[in-house]
């Protein structure tokens, strides 16, 4: 029965092409809209949920700020307020990134000849930082623990610094530069060189960051004041959990004033809520775009009744040769059935095309919403079910008599 239904309405198909094409065209339009539109969004939500996790899934940025009153005076973390966040939650912590922002300026080599010169970003930072940022030293190694504690002046440099000023990397190491930094100029010896990455965080290919020992920081700057610091969380450890209990210990230990505001953010609740926010800007994008679906389905349901219409005779024949109702009814909704799933296969191949190249024209890695596809195809029969019933049912219910004298 359901096979024989296939080759009727498959022969109708192919005996009206033109029709059909065109009856089609509206479920082929609404679901390339949508399977375009889904397909670019999921691109862009992937490619900000990779950039946001290179950043580190598991780090929570802990600081205060004061978003009304710029006299408000701010607390500042201590080395005691991190010995105390380990202490409590160290089975639960991976490491602890503290950084002191001495400013930006420019370098030069104390020992090249044509003293060539590059712009950087001055950051002291404490051993944890580098894990908190994912940063790869590609050359030398981190700072020893005895150059934390007596802020020697090393320092480790980005690959495109090493470049610019001494030709690699190799030739880098061991050298001495000089840092001007509002007039100050400081000299420096190269201790390692991190793999540069251009996420923003870092600097640019211009300006890159220059880091060293966080205790020399506090001495170029006369002041230790300390206003934020990143904690890693273990993998598989509660990121957010564990961020809320942070911020319980924190307030028990400095004075927040009022006006002050004390944060405690997992990077993995920022990915989720940007992911929710766009994922939520693309469904109702493509819910919009879906209109195009309800305008085909009404050719849809147009078209069949002409289709009906035009084979009443047809249908009176097979009803006086003892085809039951429900027979009728089937082989008018496979037909409905078939036309919309042909409109969407077509529209799940023109969708997903426009969709690669359209992230492809943004900048994103093209990425398959396999979800959407496998939706936008089952919605494409369920509205040939919806629009294809109505005409079908009325072809069902013909009296035969009538349907035979009909001219």
């Amino acid at each position: 029965m359901i096979l024989e239904n296939l080759k009727l309405a498959i022969a109708s198909i192919k005996a009206n092409k033109m029709r059909s094409f065109l009856t089609m065209l509206g479920i082929i339009i609404g679901i390339s809209s949508v399977i375009a539109i889904m397909t670019v969004g999921n691109s862009l939500t992937k490619a900000e949920q990779e950039s946001m996790s290179s950043m580190g899934a598991n780090n929570i940025m802990v600081g205060v700020y004061s978003a009304s009153d710029d006299s408000v005076t701010l607390p500042t973390f201590s080395e005691e307020n991190m010995q105390s966040i380990v202490k409590a939650y160290g089975n639960r912590i991976k490491a602890i990134g503290m950084e002191s922002q001495v400013g930006s300026g420019t370098s030069r080599s104390q020992v090249s000849s044509d003293s060539k010169t590059t712009s950087v970003t001055v950051d002291g930072v404490n051993p944890g930082y580098f894990k908190a940022n994912n940063i790869s030293i590609i050359k030398g190694s981190t700072f020893s623990s005895s150059t934390y504690e007596s802020g020697s002046n090393v320092a480790i440099v980005s690959d495109v610094f090493a470049e610019a000023i001494f030709g690699s990397v190799e030739d880098a190491m061991g050298e001495s530069v000089e840092i001007n930094v509002d007039n100050n100029y400081t000299n420096y010896t190269i201790v390692g060189a991190y793999k540069f990455e251009n996420t923003g965080t870092l600097g640019t290919k211009k300006s890159t960051t220059f880091f060293i020992p966080i205790k020399a920081a506090e001495n170029q700057l006369h002041n230790s004041d300390i206003y934020g610091f990143t904690v890693v969380a273990k993998d598989g450890s509660d990121s957010a959990a564990l961020a809320k209990d942070i911020k319980t210990l924190i307030k028990k230990q400095i004075k927040i004033e009022e006006g002050v505001t004390l944060y405690a953010d997992s990077m993995q609740s920022y990915i989720e809520e940007a992911s929710k926010m766009l994922g939520t800007i693309t469904i109702a994008i493509a819910m919009i775009a879906g209109i195009a679906l309800l305008v085909g389905g009404i050719g849809v349901m147009n078209i069949m009744t002409v289709s009906i219409t035009e084979r009443t005779r047809e249908i009176g024949t097979r009803k006086a040769l003892g085809a039951e109702n429900y027979q009728i009814l089937l082989q008018f909704v496979t037909e409905a059935i078939i036309l919309c799933l042909f409109g969407g296969i077509i529209g799940v191949i023109i969708g997903v095309s426009l969709g690669l190249v359209a992230a492809s024209a943004i900048g994103y890695a093209g990425s398959i919403s396999i979800a959407s596809v496998l939706g936008s195809v089952g919605f494409s029969m369920a509205v040939g079910l919806f629009f294809g019933y109505a005409p079908a049912r009325k072809a069902a219910k013909m009296n035969p008599i009538d349907a035979l004298r009909y001219e």
